[in-house]
């Protein structure tokens, strides 16, 4: 063997090497995107409703971009559409509502059932992410040669199951992931779903920009994982923050495992998928890997006001009870994600919560000062809806942001309230 020969055998065993080194899995890449046959999976829970910065509500901007992707792939591609929360409304807890809504087909005969799938999709219901990939195994053809999957979810799973165990257990399909304007508990998970199946998380953290997000999702290329045997070392896992005890499970047994709480705040664990119970949600897909730390990071949901507060704190999804606000605390620790504000008939919609940073809220406040006379006094909304009736001894409103109407004795007086701003009735 010459010296240059054995200079390239050198080389390709110590590429080898670090390939087989460099992590829990190896991998060999495929872009061959023609011969691909891709689901989407679209995300139409309830959360789609909320608002951007510009107005739109994140299922309009889905929409438009899922309109699109038929000519993000070659004509000849094969593609499919898939989505979850569209069928029932939230108060049904349907966690099986998901549907294929556009079979596999040619892309370039696809986009007009795609366009008109999506065009009458309503956001409404929970998110049943493992239970959707679960199903989506069957969608594909049996002629399928790469089977791809591309999810875009903007939350977390709702459900039963845990996600990255579902995609664990899919043979032969590679997840992307699409986080649309999530927030950290959502965005480790549906990193961890990608990473189970060689597939890539490509982030879309503000909303308009979905469309080039999922181009790149769409065009990625595929890895075939092949897992090593796991270290014998235990991991870690911590939380910054732990008000009571929460539950650790481990989600492949669905065994309680060990627990957090204001004392005990990391506690080492085998290697595995868990996930951790905040009242009666579970934060799940928390990943933890043989000889690392993983960190979960809570947030805090903080209500001012220049007078008492009393509201619940309630998943915007699921309407599930996660806080009181009332004279004995004033702030929530709470799993990431997005929650409703209910006051006594009135709802401040979609609050997001993020990790590692309280999230501040400042009601609107309708205050009736003592000496104002009256036999009856009241807020609604511009249409005449009764949203709150004051009496003998409750002088003052908490409201969200919104146009009202507060009567007093007959006299409308138009209240266009924005954060933190008091409407003072005084007499004269």
């Amino acid at each position: 063997m010459t010296s240059a020969m054995k200079r390239v055998a050198i080389l390709s065993l110590a590429i080898l090497s670090l390939a087989l080194l460099s992590g829990s899995a190896a991998w060999a890449q495929s872009c061959n995107t023609a011969d691909r046959s891709v689901l989407l999976i679209l995300d139409a829970s309830g959360s789609m409703n909320a608002r951007l910065p510009n107005g739109e509500t994140r299922m309009a901007v889905a929409q438009r971009a899922i309109k699109g992707v038929a000519g993000f792939v070659p004509a000849q591609a094969q593609l499919s559409l898939r989505m979850y929360g569209a069928q029932s409304a939230a108060g049904r807890k349907n966690c099986e509502d998901t549907h294929l809504a556009v079979p596999f087909g040619p892309a370039s005969a696809a986009s007009g059932p795609i366009n008109a799938a999506v065009d009458a999709a309503k956001a409404q219901g929970y998110t049943p992410i493992a239970f959707s990939l679960g199903q989506a195994a069957n969608d594909f053809p049996a002629a399928a040669k790469e089977r791809v999957i591309v999810l875009v979810s903007d939350g977390k799973e709702t459900c039963q199951g845990d996600p990255v165990l579902a995609a664990r257990a899919l043979k032969g399909i590679t997840v992307h992931t699409v986080g649309f304007v999530v927030d950290t508990a959502a965005r480790g998970q549906l990193q961890a779903i990608a990473r189970a199946t060689g597939g890539t998380y490509f982030d879309a953290p503000v909303g308009p920009e979905l469309p080039d997000t999922l181009k790149q999702a769409l065009n990625a290329c595929s890895q075939r994982v092949v897992t090593l045997p796991a270290k014998p070392l235990p991991g870690k896992l911590r939380t910054t923050s732990a008000v009571y005890s929460h539950d650790i499970i481990n989600s492949e047994t669905g065994q309680k495992v060990s627990y957090f709480d204001r004392v005990r705040t990391q506690v080492d664990l085998p290697a595995g998928i868990y996930e951790v119970r905040f009242g009666s949600g579970s934060w799940k897909g928390i990943e933890v890997r043989s000889g690392e730390t993983t960190t979960i990071t809570p947030g805090e949901l903080h209500v001012t006001a220049s007078r008492i507060v009393f509201a619940i704190v309630v998943d915007s999804e699921t309407g599930e009870k996660y806080g009181t606000i009332d004279p004995s605390g004033s702030r929530v620790t709470l799993m990431p994600g997005v929650y409703d504000l209910q006051f006594r008939t009135a709802v401040w919609r979609f609050i997001k919560v993020d990790g590692g940073k309280p999230t501040t809220v400042r009601p609107a406040q309708v205050v009736l000062h003592s000496g104002v006379k009256r036999s009856g006094a009241r807020v609604t909304t511009p249409d005449g809806a009764l949203l709150f009736a004051f009496d003998a001894v409750t002088s003052h409103a908490s409201l969200p942001p919104g146009d009202y109407i507060v009567v007093v004795d007959g006299n409308k007086i138009p209240f266009k309230a924005t954060e933190g701003e008091v409407l003072e009735i005084k007499p004269q």
